[in-house]
């Protein structure tokens, strides 16, 4: 069976869950319309998550196989974040003093969106690390000399 459509895969975290870390408890969210609006952020930040890792976490049938907590926490934590702020403002005032950040540099101004640190932590969990493997040649080894008008190595 072929793999389902990214869009057609289950959130990495779970709406109790999600509720659970905004404050609602095991009552869940109060109206359908909250209901809804945590899956599609769950969606969104799931597929934030799959593009980091490069991998679904998912089986052939499409069901959810092997998510690390670490990646279901940050999974949640991503759309509270987004669900507690979904205009992603960027501003602190205090008093007469008032700063603003400007995200669209870094993380595209989006309302759903994985911190650097995050990022990092997926990509962990995925099991992609920034280590590098490089192959040299020795230079005192010859086989690697082609004799050009011969055609063969040395």
């Amino acid at each position: 069976m072929t793999q389902p459509y990214e869009d057609d895969l289950p959130p990495l975290a779970t709406r109790e869950r999600l509720g659970r870390l905004l404050g609602y408890g095991d009552a869940g969210f109060p109206t359908t319309e909250e209901q809804d609006r945590a899956d599609e952020l769950l969606a969104a930040v799931s597929e934030e998550i799959r593009d980091v890792a490069g991998i679904t976490w998912t089986d052939d049938d499409g069901e959810l196989t092997g998510v690390p907590p670490k990646v279901q926490s940050i999974c949640a934590a991503a759309a509270a974040r987004a669900f507690g702020n979904p205009e992603g403002l960027t501003q602190r005032t205090i008093g007469d003093s008032t700063k603003g950040w400007d995200r669209t540099a870094r993380e595209g101004g989006e309302v759903v969106f994985l911190t650097e640190r995050e990022e990092r932590q997926v990509r962990r969990a995925a099991g992609n690390t920034s280590m590098v493997s490089v192959t040299t040649v020795s230079a005192y080894d010859y086989t690697w000399i082609v004799d050009p008008l011969n055609e063969v190595a040395l």
